[in-house]
């Protein structure tokens, strides 16, 4: 009997992702424990470290959190003085999140200790460029599916 049919888990995808993700970032969790970062706040600074300014929205988006989550975690980054808000160029009442120096320096400490421990574990995981390149096709294809079915879904109303 192959692992497959064990267990209905074992075959479930969304389950085997998360387990995995999971299991790959037990570590770096107890990394960013040490430091005082909240996961939530971790995806928060991760995210402004790629794209400098943000609006809140935009943050929840590439943080794939919730919006009140996203909100709270920059609250407590801001009374950290990691982040800080500011008015949007053409909308003054949108708020623009962006990291401090002081966020930029500490965010560059746990990317490079999440780059450390993500190589050590993965030492000997071989080359993963086609596992990523699928991963990311699955992505796609699932983000494709999905719009397709909500438009052939019949609108309540």
């Amino acid at each position: 009997m192959s692992r497959l049919e064990q267990s209905f888990l074992n075959g479930y995808v969304p389950y085997v992702l998360r387990q995995a993700d999971q299991t790959l970032s037990a570590p770096f969790y107890e990394a960013l424990n040490q430091f005082g970062v909240a996961r939530s706040e971790w995806r928060v600074l991760a995210v402004l470290h790629d794209s400098p300014e943000l609006s809140v929205v935009e943050l929840a988006t590439k943080a794939l959190s919730p919006q009140p989550t996203v909100t709270h975690a920059v609250s407590r980054l801001e009374k950290r003085r990691l982040v800080k808000r500011s008015a949007g160029s053409t909308d003054k009442r949108q708020r623009i999140v962006s990291l401090t120096a002081t966020g930029i320096k500490l965010t560059t400490q746990l990317i490079g200790e999440a780059q450390r421990l993500e190589a050590d574990l993965l030492a000997d995981a071989g080359d993963l460029t086609e596992l990523m390149n699928a991963l990311t096709d699955l992505t796609e294809a699932v983000r494709t599916r999905t719009a397709l079915i909500a438009t052939e879904m019949p609108h309540a109303g």
